[in-house]
C-alpha cells in the first residue's frame, strides 16, 4: 500500500495490482428499484385518559408506570420530558426530576435496574394551564443483545389516586387505566411544534433549535424506517440506511418530488450495519454477516435492486457492537479506511507495512488502575484504530490507534481525516478524564487511549492533540460539507451529529501549520434529535437519519432558505462540470464524473492534466483534478507532479507530493527529498509521510531539521520517518545531539523501533545530562515523558538509573501542576521517598483537587519512607477526597487505592487506623486485613469498640467494614472473639446473617446452636455455607423446627442448589429419601418426612399470604425496606399499637397482657423481616410456649386458641378474636394441639402501609439491652 514498484516490494501482492483497485473507474450503472415497507415507532406524549387534552385541571397529579422483563442488563438510560413537572422511579428509587417540554433530559439508569421484573415509573404534576403531558424514552441494552426500547405509548399505565409502593415492581396496576397517548414525540402540539404548522412539510418547530435561515424537513418517519443507525446516499441519489437489528434498506423517490418516499430491504444477510459505503454498485457494510462482524462487500449481479452476493472482505473480533467495527470511507488513494472502536481487531495480522505499529501501553506503575465500572477492562492498544485495505480486502493496515470509540471519520476537501471521538464520563474528576474532541488524524497517528487510569493526557509528545475540544457527548455520524447550497461559511465545514446532547454542531476548520485547529457552533438541536448519522445529498441539502438504541427512526434535511446564485448552482459541462463536481467524497459525484468521463473519451486525459498545470485555476480546483487523476486515472505522470511540487500554492504542493507517495519514480523520490526544505510546514508534513510510505531514505541531517519544529504534527511526521530508516544511520547521532528537540523526538523514535534496555538506558542517560543544565519548560515536561517511556520500553529498573532519582527529587513540586503529574509518577517508580513529606505537604497546598488526588492515587505504590503518621496522612487525604463529587468510577477508584495502601500497613499501623475508623471507614476495611489471624486481647478490645462506634450509621462504607470486622474475628477464632459474635447474634438480629456466616468457620461448641438457630433467616447462598459447615459437627437437633427449616432452606434454594440442604438433612436424620431422583422430588419426600415424624408442627411449606390479604408480603418488605420508613412515627405507632388491639394478647412495657409473648424487647430478639412475617403469616412459624390447642368440651363445642391456666383449676382460653373463654376442669373433654396460630391472619389489611410503618417503628423502639439467650427459639403469634 505504500506505491513501491514491484522490484522494490516483497509483498503478497504487486503495486500494480494495488494500483488497479485504487483507482476506482467507476462506470454508469442502474439499479432495478423495488419499494417496500418498515414500521417502528418513538415515544409517544402520553396523559390520563381522565383528563381531556387542553382541560387538564391545574394541580391535577398523574402516575405512569411501564413494567419490563429483563435477563440480564447491562446498559439502560431514560430520557423524559414534561409539562409540567415530572419525578422519574425505576424500581422504587428516585433518579431524578424535571420540569421542561423544551429538552429531553438525560438519565443513566444502569445501576437502578436488575434482573426480573423492572418498573419505570413518574409522577406527573400538571401547574397551571389546561395542557399537560410527559414523554419518557426509555432504552435498555441486555448483555450480547441489541438495544431495545420501552418508551411511552398506551402500554403505559396510569392512575391519578395511586397505593403506597406504586412505583415499585411488587405493586399490581391492573386495575390501572392505558395511558392516553397524545402524539409522538417531536410532532405534537402544543410540546414539539405550534398548531399552525404542518407536520409532513416543515419541521422548523419546538422540536428543532435552528437559525431562522434554515428549516428542517421531516422526510421520512419512524413509522415507515424503524430506528437507523447509518445512512448514505448511493450512485443515483437514493439513500442506503442500515435498521437497528436488521438489514440494509434501499429509499427512493418514486413520483419525481425530488424527496425519498419508497424503502425496501435491500439486503438482510448483513444485519446492525454501522458503516455503508456505496462503490461501483456494490455496497461495502461493516456489519454481522454469514461470517460473523466483518467487512462485507454486496452485489446486486443481477440487476433486481436485492444485494444477494455477500464477500467477506475482512472479519473482526469483538464481543461489543457499540465498540465494535463503525464506518467506511472511500479515501483520497482510493483504500478503504475503516473505523474500528476498542472492543474490535481483526483476526489475523496486520500488514507490517502498517503507518502504525510498535505501539505500547505507556504504564509505569503496575498493576495499573482499571475502571472500576468494568468498562474495556484488559483492553490493549492501539485501543479504537482505524485500518485500510484496498477493494478486495487483501491486506489490513493500521493506520491510527490511541481512539476510544469514535463512530465516523470524514475526509475534507484537502482530503485531511478527521475523527470525533467521545469522553469517557466516569473519569470525570480524574486528571485521566479525556474530554470529547476533534481531532485531525495523520498515517501514523497515535491519540493515547488506554484503559483505566492509563489514559495519556493530550501534552504527551508521544501522541498527538485535539483540533478542539467539544465538551460532553456521544459524537455520531460526521461529513465534510463540500457543496455550495449553504451559505459560503459552512463550505468546507464538518457537520458532526451529537446523539446524547441531540444536536448538530458545525465545525469550522483552521489550517495551522502542519495541523489544524477548530471553533464549534451548535448547528441544530433537538427535543428529541437521536441523530445517529448524516450525509450531504445530490440536492446539496445535509440529511439526518435518527434511532440508535431502540429510539425512532426517520429521516429529515436541512435546507437554506436563501437564493444561491445561478452561476453558483450552473456547474457547467464536461470538464468544468467535472471540476466543480461538489461533494467528491460522494457516491453520486462519482457516478456523474464516470458519465462525463465517458463522453469525453481520449480528451479527458489531456483535460484534467491541464486543469491541475494551470495556476490561473483555484486550488481547489486543480486539487479535485488531482484527486480524480488518482481514483480515475490517468495516473499522475512524473514530469507533471515533479513540475506541480515547485507550484506557488502550497495546497497544490502538499496535494501533489502526496500523490508522489504513491506513484515514486527515481525523479519523483529525489524531488520528494527536497520538498523536506519547502518553506512550508504542511508540505514538509506531507514530504515525510510520503517518504515514509514509500521507505525511502532521505539525508538524515533533512530529517533532524525537522525534528526540532515545535509544530506537533511536522515534528510527528519527521519521527515516523525516522523510525522507516535503518537504526545505526542516525541512533549515534541522535544520542550525541546538543539539541533537546532532537533528543526528545529522536531519543522516542530509537525507543519505539529498537527498545533494547540499552537503548533505554542510553537514552536515559543523555536526559540526565541534559537536565543538569537549562532546559525549557516545554523540553522538560518532554524530557520527563522520554523518560517514562523509557522505563516501560526497555524495562528499566530504579537501581539501573541511581542519579536521575536524586536529580528528579530535587524539582518536585514545579510551578507547574503538570510538571508535577509527570514527576511523581517517575519518583514513585524510582522509590524516590526521602522528600515523601514534600509529597504530603502538595497535598494539603492550594492547587486543584484533581492535582493533589493524582498525587496522592500514585503515593500508594510507593513502598518505603513511610512512617505511621505519613500513612495516617495520606488515608486522611483519601477519605476526604472520596467525599467530593466526581463521575461515575471517581470513588471507587479512590477505595481501590485506600485498599492496595492499606495492604502495606504495619500491625501497628493498622491498630492506629482502626482507632479511627468510625471517620475513616474504607482504610479501617483495609486495615482489618493485615490484623495477624490470632488476635490479642487488645486487638479484640478494638475491635468491639470500634464496632459499638458505627451503630446507627448505615453507608455502604461502614456495612463493608462491620461485615469486615466480623470476617476478622472469625478468622481468629479464640473464644473471645467468638463470644462476642454470639453476643452481637443475639443483640443485633439484623446483622445475624453475617455473624452466622463468621461463627460457621468454628461450627462446634456453643456456635453450633447459634446455626441452627439462624437456619431461619438465612438467604440461600449463606444457607449453602451454614448447611455444609453443619455437617462437621457431629450433632443433630433434637427439636422439631431445625429440621422444618433446612426443609424451607432447601425450597428457597431452588432445584439447582438445593442440594446442601438435602446432604444436611440426610447427615442428621442418616438416611437418604427419593434417592437417585432430582432435588424438587427429594424435598418433596423430606416434607412428607416430616409432616409424619412432626404431625403436630406447622408444615414445611414456604408460606402464602391469605387471598383476602390486602398486601403481599414483598410489597411490605419493600415499603419498610424503602424512604418511606424514614418518615414513621413511634407516637402513632403506639396508637395503632393499641387501635389493632395487640395489648389484648401482647405484653409491651408495663400494659397488655401476657397471654402472647412479650412484645417488649422483641427487636431484640427477631429482624425486622422475622417481625413483619410473624405478623403476616402468624401459623409460619409458631413457638412450642404459644402453640394454639383446640379444645372439645363435653357439650360437643369445638374452641380454638391460645390456653393458659385460670383460678380454681379452669383453663382460660384465648381466641383469635381477643375474646377469652373460661372453662371449669369438668367441662373439657379432650386438648389437641393446633397447626393454626391463634394470632388472625389478615391483621395488617385494616392499616394504610404508612400506619404499619408506624407500628413497627413503635415495636422496634423497645430496649435494646443485652438479654439472656433463650433457648426456645420462640416468635410472637
Amino acid at each position: 500500500m505504500n506505491g513501491l514498484s514491484p522490484v522494490q516490494k516483497k509483498r503478497s501482492f504487486t503495486f500494480c495490482d494495488l494500483l488497479a483497485a485504487t483507482r476506482t473507474r467507476v462506470m454508469v450503472l442502474a439499479l432495478l428499484l423495488l419499494v417496500g415497507k418498515a414500521s417502528a415507532q418513538d415515544a409517544q406524549w402520553i396523559w390520563s385518559p381522565a383528563h381531556e387534552p387542553g382541560s387538564v385541571p391545574a394541580d391535577a397529579v398523574c402516575h405512569f408506570r411501564k413494567t419490563i422483563t429483563l435477563e440480564s442488563p447491562e446498559q439502560g438510560s431514560v430520557s423524559i420530558a414534561g409539562d409540567d413537572n415530572y419525578e422519574l422511579y425505576i424500581n422504587g428509587r428516585r433518579v431524578g426530576g424535571g420540569s421542561s417540554t423544551e429538552k429531553l433530559q438525560d438519565f443513566d439508569v444502569t445501576r437502578f435496574l436488575g434482573r426480573g421484573n423492572n418498573v419505570v415509573a413518574v409522577r406527573a404534576t400538571n401547574k397551571s394551564g389546561g395542557t399537560a403531558a410527559v414523554v419518557v424514552r426509555v432504552t435498555i441494552k441486555e448483555k450480547e443483545g441489541d438495544w431495545q426500547a420501552f418508551s411511552s405509548d398506551d402500554t403505559w399505565r396510569t392512575s391519578e389516586r395511586p397505593l403506597p409502593l406504586w412505583n415499585t415492581t411488587i405493586y399490581n396496576d391492573r386495575s390501572w387505566a392505558p395511558a392516553r397517548k397524545l402524539g409522538p414525540l417531536g410532532e405534537t402540539a402544543p410540546w414539539d411544534r405550534r398548531e399552525d404548522v404542518p407536520v409532513a412539510a416543515v419541521e422548523k418547530s419546538n422540536r428543532f433549535d435552528i437559525s431562522d435561515e434554515f428549516e428542517v424537513q421531516q422526510v421520512l418517519d419512524g413509522g415507515a424506517t424503524g430506528s437507523l443507525i447509518a445512512m448514505t446516499f448511493n450512485e443515483f441519489g437514493h439513500i442506503l440506511a442500515s435498521k437497528e437489528g436488521s438489514g440494509l434498506l434501499l429509499i427512493h423517490d418514486s413520483d419525481g418530488d425530488k424527496t425519498p418516499d419508497e424503502i425496501r430491504t435491500c439486503c438482510d444477510d448483513v444485519k446492525n450495519i454501522q458503516g455503508i459505503l456505496a462503490l461501483n454498485g456494490g455496497v461495502y457494510v461493516t456489519g454481522d454477516g454469514p461470517d460473523g462482524i466483518g467487512l462485507y462487500k454486496l452485489s446486486d449481479k443481477d440487476r433486481d435492486g436485492k444485494f444477494e452476493d455477500v464477500d467477506t472482505l475482512v472479519k473482526f473480533k469483538t464481543e461489543v457492537a457499540e465498540h465494535g467495527p463503525h464506518s467506511i470511507a472511500l479515501g483520497p488513494d482510493g483504500f478503504l479506511y475503516v473505523m474500528l472502536g476498542n472492543h474490535t481487531s481483526i483476526e489475523g495480522e496486520f500488514d507490517e507495512e502498517s503507518p502504525h505499529k510498535n505501539y505500547y501501553e505507556g504504564d509505569l506503575l503496575t498493576p495499573k488502575y482499571e475502571d472500576p465500572g468494568g468498562h474495556a477492562v484488559g483492553i490493549k492498544a492501539p485501543g479504537g484504530s482505524i485500518i485500510r485495505t484496498d477493494t478486495q480486502g487483501t491486506a489490513v493496515q493500521i493506520v491510527a490507534g490511541g481512539l476510544r470509540n469514535p463512530y465516523d471519520f470524514c475526509f475534507n476537501r484537502e482530503g485531511e481525516m478527521f475523527v470525533h471521538d467521545a469522553d469517557m464520563e466516569s473519569d470525570d474528576g480524574m486528571t485521566w478524564y479525556r474530554p470529547t474532541r476533534l481531532m485531525h488524524v495523520t498515517p501514523g497517528s497515535e491519540f493515547g487511549w488506554r484503559s483505566g487510569w492509563s489514559k495519556w493526557p493530550e501534552y504527551y509528545f508521544d501522541s498527538l492533540p485535539a483540533a478542539i475540544e467539544t465538551g460532553r457527548g456521544s459524537p455520531a455520524g460526521i461529513v465534510a460539507y463540500n457543496h455550495f447550497m449553504f451559505p459560503v461559511r459552512y463550505h468546507n465545514c464538518l457537520f458532526s451529529a451529537d446523539w446524547s446532547q441531540g444536536r448538530i454542531l458545525a465545525i469550522t476548520m483552521k489550517k495551522t501549520g502542519a495541523g489544524y485547529t477548530a471553533t464549534s457552533e451548535v448547528f441544530l438541536e433537538g427535543n428529541p434529535l437521536n441523530v445517529t448519522d448524516l450525509d450531504v445529498g445530490p440536492d446539496g441539502w445535509l440529511y439526518f437519519c435518527t434511532g440508535g438504541r431502540g429510539t425512532g427512526g426517520g429521516i429529515y434535511r436541512v435546507t437554506w432558505k436563501g437564493s444561491v446564485p445561478k452561476e453558483v448552482v450552473n456547474i457547467g459541462t464536461g470538464m468544468t462540470a467535472v471540476i466543480r463536481q461538489p461533494q467528491l467524497q460522494s457516491a453520486y459525484a462519482r457516478q456523474n464524473i464516470a458519465a462525463i468521463k465517458k463522453q469525453l473519451g481520449t480528451a479527458w486525459d489531456t483535460s484534467l492534466a491541464g486543469v491541475a498545470k494551470s495556476p490561473a485555476n483555484p486550488p481547489n480546483y486543480r486539487l479535485q483534478a488531482l484527486d480524480l487523476m488518482q481514483l480515475y486515472g490517468p495516473a499522475p505522470e512524473e514530469t507533471l507532479l515533479v513540475n506541480l511540487s515547485k507550484d506557488p500554492s502550497a495546497v497544490v504542493r502538499s496535494k501533489t507530493v502526496e500523490l508522489m507517495g504513491l506513484h515514486p519514480t527515481a525523479a519523483v523520490s529525489e524531488r520528494m527529498v527536497e520538498l523536506l526544505d519547502d518553506t512550508d510546514r504542511n508540505v514538509r508534513r506531507k514530504a515525510c509521510e510520503a517518504l515514509t510510505r514509500c521507505k525511502l531514505e532521505p539525508p538524515l541531517e533533512k530529517v533532524l531539521k525537522i525534528l526540532k519544529s515545535d509544530d506537533r504534527h511536522e515534528a510527528w511526521a519527521a519521527r515516523r520517518l525516522l523510525e522507516s530508516m535503518p537504526v545505526d544511520t542516525w541512533r549515534d547521532t541522535v544520542l550525541a545531539s546538543d539539541d533537546h528537540r532532537v533528543l526528545v523526538q529522536g531519543g522516542l523514535a530509537l525507543l519505539i523501533v529498537d527498545p533494547r534496555k540499552q537503548n533505554a538506558i542510553d537514552v536515559m542517560q543523555k536526559a540526565h545530562k541534559e537536565l543538569e543544565a537549562f532546559v525549557s519548560d516545554r523540553d522538560f515536561l518532554d524530557i520527563l515523558r522520554l523518560l517514562e517511556v523509557a522505563i516501560h520500553r526497555g524495562g528499566v529498573s530504579a537501581d539501573e538509573v541511581p542519579g536521575l532519582r536524586r536529580q528528579l527529587a530535587e524539582e518536585f513540586p514545579a510551578g507547574d501542576p503538570v510538571m508535577n503529574r509527570e514527576l511523581i509518577r517517575l519518583l514513585v517508580y524510582l522509590e524516590e521517598s526521602t522528600i515523601i513529606d514534600r509529597y504530603l505537604a502538595y497535598l494539603s497546598s492550594d492547587v486543584a483537587d484533581v492535582e493533589k488526588l493524582h498525587v496522592a492515587m500514585h503515593l500508594r505504590f510507593l513502598k518505603s519512607g513511610w512512617t505511621p503518621s505519613r500513612r495516617m496522612t495520606l488515608l486522611e487525604y483519601y477519605e476526604d477526597a472520596n467525599q467530593r463529587k466526581g463521575g461515575g468510577s471517581y470513588a471507587r477508584y479512590i477505595i481501590n487505592a485506600t485498599r492496595d495502601f492499606t495492604k502495606d500497613l504495619t500491625e501497628e499501623e493498622s491498630v492506629a487506623v482502626l482507632a479511627k475508623g468510625a471517620k475513616m471507614p474504607n482504610a479501617a476495611l483495609g486495615a482489618l486485613y493485615k490484623l495477624p489471624a490470632q488476635l490479642d486481647d487488645t486487638m479484640i478490645d478494638t475491635l468491639e469498640s470500634l464496632d459499638k462506634q458505627l451503630e446507627g450509621k448505615t453507608t455502604d462504607s461502614v456495612q463493608r467494614l462491620r461485615v469486615g470486622i466480623v470476617a476478622v474475628m472469625a478468622r481468629s477464632a479464640d473464644e473471645r472473639s467468638m463470644a462476642y459474635l454470639r453476643k452481637v447474634w443475639e443483640a443485633d438480629p439484623e446483622r445475624r446473617q453475617p455473624v452466622a456466616l463468621g461463627l460457621a468457620q468454628q461450627p462446634e461448641g456453643e456456635n453450633w446452636s447459634f446455626l441452627v438457630r439462624s437456619l431461619g433467616i438465612l438467604e440461600p447462598a449463606a444457607g449453602r455455607e451454614i448447611c455444609n459447615k453443619l455437617m462437621d459437627v457431629d450433632q443433630a437437633p433434637e427439636e422439631a423446627e431445625p429440621y422444618r427449616q433446612v426443609i424451607l432452606l432447601g425450597l428457597k434454594m431452588k432445584e439447582k442448589g438445593s442440594q446442601p440442604a438435602i446432604s444436611l438433612l440426610e447427615y442428621w436424620v442418616g438416611e437418604e429419601l427419593a434417592a437417585g431422583k432430582e432435588p424438587a422430588d427429594q424435598l418433596i419426600a423430606w416434607q412428607e418426612w416430616f409432616k409424619t415424624t412432626y404431625p403436630e408442627q406447622p408444615a414445611a411449606e414456604l408460606p402464602k399470604a391469605s387471598e383476602n390479604s390486602k398486601y403481599t408480603f414483598e410489597e411490605l418488605t419493600t415499603y419498610l425496606g424503602g424512604e418511606e420508613f424514614a418518615k414513621a412515627s413511634t407516637a402513632r405507632g403506639k396508637e395503632i399499637y393499641v387501635r389493632a388491639q395487640c395489648a389484648k394478647c401482647h405484653r409491651y412495657g408495663d400494659e397488655g397482657e401476657s397471654i402472647g409473648p412479650d412484645l417488649t424487647k422483641v427487636t431484640n430478639r427477631f429482624t425486622k423481616k422475622e417481625l413483619l412475617e410473624s405478623i403476616f403469616y402468624p401459623s409460619h412459624v409458631i413457638s412450642s410456649q404459644y402453640q394454639s390447642k383446640t379444645i372439645l368440651t363435653t357439650d360437643g363445642r369445638t374452641i380454638q386458641g391460645l390456653v393458659a391456666p385460670g383460678a380454681a383449676g379452669e383453663t382460660v382460653v384465648l381466641q383469635s378474636t381477643g375474646e377469652k373463654i373460661t372453662l371449669a376442669g369438668d367441662e373439657i373433654e379432650a386438648i389437641k394441639p393446633s397447626t393454626v396460630s391463634a394470632m388472625p391472619e389478615g391483621l395488617l389489611n385494616t392499616l394504610e402501609l404508612e400506619e404499619i410503618a408506624d407500628l413497627m417503628l413503635f415495636l422496634q423502639s423497645g430496649s435494646r439491652e443485652q438479654i439472656a439467650r433463650e433457648q426456645d427459639n420462640e416468635a410472637p403469634r
